[in-house]
């Protein structure tokens, strides 16, 4: 009933990075850009921290490609929902986890971000230069930083499990809003995983486009989004507010159109049908342009 944080995290390291770079600050035409930096592998995790109990979960995994110049960043969903057999780490009291098959967001119970990073990257074979980890209250306070989002939605939503009710139409969710809609299964879609993560791609394009605005029109706004983001994602290794201004620098011509959305290939697994397993051949084509 839980769910997933939206796919909002991804842009909290992302976005960032491309509004502290000053659009007045960029070069004039004819004049040299930026020299290109190397190309970056992020895996951007949502946490979701339980009241019931329960240890943290890993609702949403995705993993962003920055290549050399900044030009087709590519950004992968991991469905929550993938069996596949753990890395070889050990939890925080040191004891080993059980390896699997198990549903990949347990990589973050068992051994939180490590366990994670250790995971993706033997499955992938892409090795990750940045965790950035955030919480359902992180995501809240960044889309409520900008005034909510702008949705188009073809139809009433009501998922009373969600808390969520909403008319058919163009219309500002706010942070609560939000959430709730990018968590909801039920009355939404097929009530699938993977039905989530569309919509939940397609909300992290429309808070992009939100951004982008408020950094033209809105500087106050813009403003309260950095401070969000900066106290709402947790980064490995650490970025200080000079290391990520340096790397932003580096996004001086990455656009939101620059930026495209792919989800991990799976099908039903045989043993258990509302489980997944990802369709190897397809994931390695996927994955093989993340190893430039």
């Amino acid at each position: 009933m839980l769910g997933a944080v939206a796919a909002v995290t991804a842009a909290a390291i992302l976005l960032p990075m491309l509004a502290f770079h000053d659009r007045r600050t960029e070069p004039a035409a004819g004049t040299s850009a930026p020299a290109a930096a190397g190309p970056l592998n992020v895996l951007v995790i949502g946490s979701d921290a339980r009241r019931d109990g329960y240890p943290t979960r890993a609702d949403t995994l995705m993993l962003v490609h920055v290549p050399a110049g900044r030009k087709n960043v590519r950004v992968v969903s991991i469905p929550r929902d993938s069996l596949v057999t753990l890395a070889d780490c050990a939890n925080p009291r040191g004891k080993g986890v059980p390896v699997g098959p198990v549903p990949i967001g347990s990589a973050f119970t068992q051994g939180g971000a490590a366990c994670t990073l250790k995971t993706v990257e033997r499955l992938t074979r892409v090795r990750i230069d940045q965790t950035a980890v955030i919480g359902f209250g992180g995501f809240r306070r960044m889309v409520d930083a900008l005034g909510g989002v702008e949705m188009t939605l073809p139809a009433p939503v009501a998922d009373p499990a969600a808390g969520l009710r909403l008319p058919a139409g163009t219309q500002v969710l706010d942070g609560r809003q939000a959430l709730a809609y990018v968590r909801a299964r039920r009355g939404l879609g097929d009530g699938s995983d993977l039905s989530r993560i569309e919509r939940q791609q397609m909300f992290m394009a429309a808070l992009a486009r939100r951004m982008r605005a408020h950094q033209r029109d809105n500087r106050l706004l813009f403003g309260r989004f950095l401070a969000a983001a900066a106290v709402s994602v947790e980064t490995v290794p650490r970025l200080d507010v000079g290391g990520l201004r340096a790397l932003a620098d580096t996004f001086a011509r990455t656009g939101a159109d620059d930026v495209e959305f792919r989800t991990v290939p799976v099908r039903p697994a045989a043993a258990d049908p509302s489980r997944l397993v990802w369709d190897a051949e397809a994931a390695e084509r996927l994955f093989a342009p993340f190893r430039e």
